[in-house]
């Protein structure tokens, strides 16, 4: 025992030994509870010793000591709350919390369940356990998918549970799209060809059939997949192009569109050139 935590003692044959607890109130209300210094308090006998002692080794020295007051003392001592032992839970779970730990073994699973859940962003198999200085990762996902019994350890006092959230998993759609913006895979397999038509396909006005880039990695160490979709054989290699979580996929302009801004924007700023000779320039052809 420690302190904090609390006792129900119940003497046969005396009940004003024993604290009644009512039909309101629970063994926990009317325990005893163990001191900062270890002891708790008995009536007749005073301050018992408590702290590093099991309920059986209480109950022995209990029977001892009223057996001065009472003929042949018979008593039962249950711990009613172990408030000084707990596990700590957090992160993705429905309800963060500290659980108590009883005399009933507590797993993770039963940790997780006690918490409320995992939340729906969990990721169940990065759960990390923190025991003694030490953190220990645990595939949780492994137990409730493929009963792996390894992967629902038994945890004990002192024990910090992580569940952590799972991580985006995002590509980027950018440039001459019908609508550039992040896609979260959510952990499924997405090809180049469907993750462009997600997005409105290539801008026919602006966009560079020839000019569809992947990249894929860091400024350290990238690379770079081009596609042509000139041709509809180009989506269908698309189709067999699996993106990866963090890919950028950029769209180009057309060489004729960019001439053709290039000039837009020379226009407005030549105000001595006729109309006919500015409309003109942007005829070229490539």
């Amino acid at each position: 025992m420690a302190p904090g935590d609390i006792l129900s003692v119940l003497v046969y044959n005396h009940p004003e030994l024993t604290m009644p607890a009512g039909p309101d109130r629970s063994s926990v209300e009317t325990g005893f509870r163990v001191q900062s210094d270890g002891t708790f308090f008995y009536p007749f006998l005073g301050q018992v010793q408590a702290e590093g002692m099991a309920p059986e080794e209480i109950r022995a020295n209990l029977m001892g000591a009223l057996a001065e007051y009472i003929t042949d003392p018979q008593l039962e001592v249950r711990v009613a709350a172990f408030n000084s032992q707990a596990v700590n839970i957090t992160g993705a779970v429905v309800t963060p919390q500290r659980l108590p730990v009883t005399t009933v073994p507590m797993t993770l699973l039963d940790a997780v369940n006690a918490a409320g859940g995992l939340d729906p962003q969990a990721d169940a198999e990065r759960v990390t356990i923190q025991r003694n200085g030490r953190a220990y990762t645990v595939d949780l996902d492994g137990f409730l998918e493929r009963g792996i019994f390894s992967n629902n350890p038994m945890l004990g006092s002192g024990d910090v549970v992580y569940v952590p959230a799972s991580a985006t998993e995002e590509v980027y759609i950018l440039g001459e799209v019908g609508r550039p913006a992040a896609i979260d895979l959510e952990g499924e397999g997405l090809s180049l060809t469907q993750a462009l038509a997600r997005q409105g396909g290539l801008n026919e006005l602006r966009g560079d059939a020839r000019g569809i880039f992947v990249f894929r990695g860091n400024s350290d160490n990238m690379t770079v997949f081009q596609l042509s979709v000139e041709s509809p054989t180009g989506f269908l290699l698309g189709t067999r192009f699996d993106l990866q979580p963090d890919d950028v996929v950029y769209v180009t302009r057309s060489p004729r569109q960019r001439w053709n801004d290039t000039i837009s924007g020379l226009l407005p700023s030549v105000g001595g050139v006729p109309a006919l000779a500015r409309a003109n320039t942007s005829l070229e052809t490539f």
